[in-house]
């Protein structure tokens, strides 16, 4: 997976750029605020479909414009492909893959694979559930575009299934009634979602052992599991014994949007007992992880965003990430140029207000 060129216009606060990239490095150095995440960003968009910094598709257009685009041109080690991605303040979003409109999300993702990797990630260890669930669901998607669909499918139902709930106290009737063809609906998706997240795990563990064990020398050891995983009958059986406690809560308790990850250190819970340093490296080895199951999946690397994550990694996990990225594409952003002082055949951007220069 190779990106070859992208074209901004009115996108944050690039007003108008066409930039060239070579089939490795790749590197963004500038001040905060002048355009090097925004840069990432763009690129992501054609991985996923929607950013991973903002909700709102509104918020990539510049400033007092009512549009912007980024359109790009790549290559998946088959052929060469164009991309573009447009927005309008009026909420419209346009979408094209080889001068096609492209109408559905799933349809969209799966083209361009990309891994995104920034401060935020760092965190992946110690936050809430709700971060691993993301992370996963974003990684699955990438290598099998459908399950976006089971995702959507999945949350149309739980949002009708917690509407019911919340009306309860007043419709009684209606609850008692159609509880229970909701509960069953839910339950399917639920078991289809958990099942595609199981096997994801199951790889994403192997992986990471492997690359944790080669960061510390063989001292340390991970496991990663998925918990919770049920049939339908399991989930629908959960979901028709809880509806007192559903209807004093006001939402659905039970499902695939509760479940989370758990990540085994030396035989120790990472989250309670692992040091930040170490919670780093596993957050490091879950994103080199996810770059390695989407190449044994889809035949090829995906290329590696890393967004400002150099600053907030010691020496030794610096060096760790730069040695092991020198055979695939990758994108990295930062404010000081010292951080590749020993990088050689670089290509190398300098940012300031939006404005590129090689």
């Amino acid at each position: 997976m190779f990106c070859k060129k992208i074209i901004y216009r009115d996108f944050r606060n690039i007003e108008a750029a066409s930039l060239e990239f070579c089939p490795g490095t790749n590197i963004f150095i500038g001040s905060n605020a002048e355009g090097k995440t925004s840069a990432i960003e763009g690129i992501y968009l054609f991985a996923r479909g929607k950013s991973f910094r903002s909700q709102h598709d509104t918020d990539m257009i510049r400033f007092d414009c009512d549009y912007s685009s980024v359109d790009m041109e790549f290559n998946d080690t088959r052929r060469d492909h164009k991309m573009r991605i447009a927005y309008s303040r009026d909420g419209r979003r346009l979408c094209k893959h080889n001068g096609v409109d492209i109408k559905k999300l799933s349809e969209f993702i799966g083209h361009f694979r990309a891994v995104i990797f920034c401060p935020n990630h760092l965190s992946l260890v110690k936050d809430g559930p709700s971060v691993r669930r993301s992370f996963i669901d974003t990684a699955i998607s990438q290598i099998q575009p459908s399950y976006v669909g089971l995702l959507q499918k999945y949350n149309s139902i739980l949002s009708q299934r917690n509407a019911l709930i919340k009306n309860a106290y007043f419709q009684r009737d209606v609850f008692d009634s159609t509880v229970e063809y909701w509960s069953e609906q839910l339950a399917e998706q639920a078991e289809r979602i958990s099942k595609k997240r199981a096997w994801y795990t199951e790889m994403l563990s192997s992986c990471a052992n492997e690359l944790i064990r080669d960061m510390t020398g063989g001292k340390e050891e991970l496991k990663i599991s998925y918990r919770s995983q049920k049939t339908k009958e399991e989930y629908f059986a959960e979901l028709c014994s809880n509806h007192e406690r559903e209807i004093k809560y006001g939402s659905t308790l039970y499902g695939v949007h509760k479940d989370d990850l758990d990540i085994i250190l030396c035989s120790r819970d990472a989250r309670s007992f692992a040091s930040q340093g170490q919670q780093r490296s596993i957050a490091l080895a879950l994103k080199l992880s996810e770059g390695e199951i989407s190449r044994k999946e889809c035949g090829s690397y995906p290329v590696f965003l890393l967004d400002d994550v150099l600053s907030e990694l010691d020496s030794k996990r610096r060096e760790y990430i730069l040695s092991g990225l020198s055979d695939r594409q990758t994108f990295i952003t930062s404010c000081s140029e010292d951080d590749f002082k020993d990088l050689t055949n670089a290509l190398t951007y300098t940012v300031n207000q939006g404005n590129f220069v090689n």
